[in-house]
């Protein structure tokens, strides 16, 4: 059953990540060893970042802020298409 905008396997896991835009603590199914993480089911908006790169406790937003941020390209795209 779901625990607020985690569920129960999210809830157990530690923290791997701090979200650069919100703060927020979450979970990183690769840096967790699984062999997928949640943002896989997310629309391809944005370039992971190559290992090293960055901080990887910063690198990735978290589900909520992915997802408005991925809702505010779409609508970009859109604003653009339709001048």
């Amino acid at each position: 059953m779901p625990n607020g905008d985690k569920t129960m396997a999210e809830s157990a896991m530690t923290a791997t990540n701090r979200c650069p835009r919100c703060a927020a603590a979450f979970t990183c199914g690769m840096q967790a060893g699984e062999s997928a993480c949640w943002c896989a089911a997310f629309p391809s908006a944005f370039a992971v970042p190559s290992a090293g790169a960055v901080d990887p406790a910063a690198s990735c937003y978290c589900p909520r802020c992915l997802a408005e941020l991925i809702e505010q390209k779409r609508a970009l795209r859109e604003a653009a298409a339709s001048r």
